[in-house]
């Protein structure tokens, strides 16, 4: 097929072909401008993130934490604390209460490498000997669940007699201290309610409602992989470029 060049003479013509003209080359620019806006939007948004270091996914503007990755939600209905069956927790003093507690908070001392250590908001101490370097810490719901467990056993002097006796009341104090203020950081807003109760003839409270929680064994088992054992000795002064405040 053969094509040939045919100026345009009709006015119309040449009008609707100068409409179409500007028409498209409008079009042109308007989707040019569309993707530098959103190239420009992402490259902020890239440069904005980097900027902040890791974050956690479901809060973006919580603090980091090594573990952030393990997070798992789950809704658990609370115990009331009151009646006969009672969680292991909540029973009188033994050996076997004893051992659950501590299970709760045995892996409290963590070690993590230098990659996640410049991240952390503030800086932590190097352990002593580890080629390549690690970094000690403690996620806090361990060390709140010890300060708990400490204060359990001030409750029963009879039978924790060396631990009441010894009981360091600004030690206490602190205890309470952390735990009050985790619990104002956290504001679980569950909903406590009232509910009729023919047995009492009258509204009484409900506890054993309903909460959306971090999946505990979820950190725990976090725990238990990035375990450094026992306290080293920290009189022992270990020099570190680790550059954080």
């Amino acid at each position: 097929m053969k094509f040939s060049y045919r100026p345009l003479t009709d006015h119309s013509a040449i009008l609707q072909h100068t409409q179409r003209t500007v028409s498209l080359r409008l079009v042109l620019l308007l989707f040019l401008g569309l993707i530098i806006s959103v190239s420009l939007n992402l490259a902020t948004l890239y440069i904005w993130f980097y900027s902040k270091g890791p974050s956690n996914p479901l809060f973006p503007q919580a603090l980091y934490s090594p573990a952030q990755d393990v997070l798992e939600y789950k809704t658990v209905k609370f115990h009331s604390g009151f009646g006969h069956d009672l969680p292991i927790y909540d029973q009188d003093p033994s050996d076997e209460v004893d051992k659950a507690w501590e299970s709760l908070y045995e892996f409290a001392y963590s070690k993590i490498p230098r990659s996640q250590a410049i991240h952390l908001p503030n800086k932590t101490y190097p352990i002593l000997g580890d080629s390549p370097a690690t970094y000690m810490l403690a996620l806090d719901v361990f060390h709140e669940l010890h300060c708990l467990d400490e204060i359990r056993k001030v409750m029963y002097p009879d039978y924790y007699e060396q631990t009441a006796e010894g009981a360091n009341t600004k030690h206490m104090r602190h205890c309470i201290s952390s735990l009050r203020q985790s619990i104002m950081c956290t504001a679980d807003i569950s909903t406590i309610v009232w509910q009729w109760s023919e047995k009492s003839q009258a509204a009484k409270e409900r506890s054993d409602i309903l909460h959306t929680c971090r999946d505990f064994a979820k950190i725990q088992e976090w725990g238990k992989r990035h375990f450094a054992g026992a306290m080293q000795d920290m009189t022992i002064f270990i020099p570190d470029d680790l550059n954080i405040s």
